[in-house]
């Protein structure tokens, strides 16, 4: 599976009084929260485990 970072963050404005921002992993395009947003990398939890193993098996190490 090739790995391909696209747009991950988006901002939705519902209306002029409430602005949210809305966070996607970069990977699958699931909405995440803000918090993993910036823990994994700009992915989810389940993506950045997979890229993680697939670094591991491609090299036979975790980066740091």
């Amino acid at each position: 599976m090739c790995l391909k970072k696209r747009k991950n963050k988006k901002k939705i404005f519902a209306s002029e009084e409430e602005k949210e921002e809305k966070y996607y992993c970069s990977v699958c395009g699931r909405e995440i929260g803000k918090e993993e947003f910036e823990s994994f990398e700009g992915m989810c939890e389940d993506c950045y485990t997979e890229y993680l193993q697939q670094i591991e098996d491609d090299e036979g190490y975790y980066p740091e």
